[in-house]
């Protein structure tokens, strides 16, 4: 059963941030300074279960609509260990919202992880080929609330790792897509127990997983 915490609440805001936990997991206080810095009125919450992230994260989108109705505008998935630069969240709620192509349903984020893992990622230009070939896109991105009441979260454990991914697909395949927003960044801090940071034969399971069941049907209609 999920317990869930109120981190910042705000009357009338304009995005949803639900942090999915594990048990005793919790946010930390980098984490907690750099998004309570956020301009744009934010309702906060964390959904702690014995659930993977996006399951986590349903349910936490669900508490909020019990208890407090309709969903904001936006919706953002925030990791509990990350080191957001000013106004992460406010630059991708402006790029949204610019955005006049009816397709695009998210604005995602450069990043970088540090520590166990060391790897950097620029938000480039949305590229149809290269996210059928592998993924470039944090699970940490600003979605329009409506694309997540059309389109749920993808949470079967055989895709764990890459679900990220394979939500990305699942819009893509529905024709929507992403909008990069390269001046909103942050910093993953990676450790060993983090799912990212599994081994190469499990990511390479994962990920044909994925190319099976959402690559590979686009690839034969396309």
């Amino acid at each position: 059963m999920n317990t869930f915490k109120i981190i910042k609440e705000n009357k009338n805001p304009q995005v949803l941030i639900v942090t999915p936990l594990l048990p005793g997991h919790k946010i930390s206080k980098e984490t907690s300074r750099t998004i309570k810095k956020t301009k744009t009125p934010i309702f906060w919450l964390s959904s702690c279960g014995d659930n993977n992230i996006p399951i986590n994260a349903r349910l936490g989108v669900d508490w909020y609509k019990k208890n407090y109705g309709k969903l904001p505008p936006y919706y953002i998935m925030i990791d509990r260990d990350i080191i957001a630069n000013k106004g992460m969240i406010d630059k991708l709620v402006r790029k949204l919202r610019e955005s006049e192509d009816e397709k695009v349903a998210y604005a995602y984020a450069s990043f970088e992880f540090k520590g166990y893992i060391n790897i950097k990622f620029t938000a480039s230009k949305f590229d149809i080929k290269k996210l059928l070939n592998n993924n470039y896109i944090s699970s940490n991105s600003l979605i329009k609330s409506s694309i997540i009441e059309e389109i749920d979260f993808v949470t079967d454990e055989k895709y764990k790792r890459l679900l990220d991914w394979a939500y990305w697909l699942k819009l893509l395949k529905n024709d929507y897509i992403g909008v990069p927003c390269p001046e909103s960044v942050f910093i993953a801090q990676s450790k060993p127990e983090d799912v990212s940071a599994g081994s190469v034969s499990d990511f390479n399971t994962k990920r044909n997983r994925v190319v099976q069941d959402f690559v590979l049907p686009m690839l034969k209609t396309s």
